[in-house]
């Protein structure tokens, strides 16, 4: 017990303990951050391969089995996956996205624009974080979505 005072008293003692504390403190928050850097990476990542599969639809038509390789293909050896598959649909544009129309309409509901045909990608990237608890909440994966006007 004697020795026991005698560390506490010593401030070299105290400093290990106060540097033990710290340090596992600064770890953790330390692990937080790479895990939220590896959140975005595979974010931006998955948002490319999508970007990616719109832009050959674009170029290209639609052509599912070709769009869903070109996601995969963009995605840099990650495990990348396109589902549900990409889907093509008529639709018209308004100020928060794409509103599906039947097809053969001739006009857009309230404009004056003309409805198309579009293709709509979707693609999702497994995340997988360093440090699992219930301190830091992630995704298990990370979706993106991109949709483009073809006629």
């Amino acid at each position: 017990m004697k020795n026991m005072f005698r560390f506490l008293k010593d401030e070299n003692g105290f400093a290990a303990a106060e540097f033990g504390a710290v340090g596992a403190i600064l770890t953790i928050c330390t692990i937080g951050v790479v895990d939220i850097g590896n959140l975005v990476r595979t974010s931006m990542r998955a948002k490319y391969a999508v970007a990616a599969g719109a832009s050959y639809a674009f170029r290209n038509g639609f052509d599912a089995g070709a769009i869903s390789a070109a996601v995969t293909a963009a995605s840099n050896a990650g495990s990348i996956s396109v589902s549900p598959g990409p889907s093509q649909f008529y639709g018209c544009a308004t100020t928060s996205g794409v509103r599906t129309v039947e097809h053969g309409s001739t006009a857009c509901e309230g404009t004056t624009l003309m409805p198309g045909v579009y293709v709509k990608v979707n693609a999702s990237a497994p995340f997988t974080p360093i440090f699992n608890s219930s301190v830091f909440s992630y995704p298990r994966a990370v979706s993106a979505t991109s949709v483009v006007r073809i006629k």
